[in-house]
């Protein structure tokens, strides 16, 4: 039997909680219909993101992105079209609102290997809650052979030494690139005005501190 992880909340490793960045928690099919351009009956292995949408989108408008900016996103339409099995190599999942600071990056996604930082702090279907653990040097986990994400890569073995190196150093690098990155100049945390979203009667609005609607709004929302 698998053993149970730490911070996990189920023994068979990886968790089902949305608010994780288990796979169980984000990885979600995509389904492209485009008769005469998206060929049919094809599955594509590449890693993409909802990153990749606004890129995308932009490239099938013809359109060009504005220069001197950094995109996180890529431009997907070869794959879509079924030109190239080719997505991201490196993928960050933010904390979302689980185990660690909300919005750092604590899960690197290198190829087929899923490193871990931090684990656990989210409610699984069942009710539990894992606790919040963190990991030094972190989890990783090879999808290719683990989707389940049920054992972790022995800290001591070739494998794990060989791709420790590579994600510290990946992760270094967007961090330094977030930290120079002059380009945004809204600051969420003081200027209510630039929230993306906070609005409580809107049903697909996350806030940090909800508000229930007054009985007129409930009222017309039941009408």
């Amino acid at each position: 039997m698998p053993r149970k992880l730490p911070g996990s909340s189920s023994g068979r490793g990886g968790s089902p909680a949305k608010q994780s960045t288990w796979e169980g928690g984000h990885r979600v099919p995509a389904v492209a219909y485009g008769p005469g351009r998206v060929p049919a009956n094809v599955t594509s292995t590449a890693l993409l993101s909802v990153l990749d949408i606004f890129p995308t989108v932009v490239a099938l408008a013809g359109a060009s992105l504005p220069r001197g900016r950094h995109y996180d996103g890529l431009d997907a339409s070869e794959v879509l079209f079924g030109r190239l099995q080719i997505g991201h190599r490196v993928l960050f999942h933010p904390n979302s609102g689980a185990a660690g600071v909300y919005g750092d990056l604590q899960t690197v996604r290198l190829g087929h290997y899923k490193a871990f930082y931090v684990t656990g702090g989210a409610k699984a279907c069942d009710g539990s809650v894992g606790a919040e653990q963190h990991h030094e040097p972190p989890l990783i986990f090879n999808l290719e052979d683990d989707a389940a994400e049920a054992v972790p890569l022995e800290r001591g073995s070739a494998e794990y030494q060989r791709v420790l190196p590579k994600v510290r150093a990946v992760l270094a690098d967007v961090l330094q690139d977030i930290a120079h990155d002059n380009v945004s100049r809204a600051d969420y945390t003081q200027d209510p005005s630039v929230t993306p979203c906070c609005n409580p009667h809107q049903i697909a609005c996350r806030c940090q501190a909800p508000t229930q609607p007054d009985a007129s709004t409930a009222s017309k929302v039941g009408t």
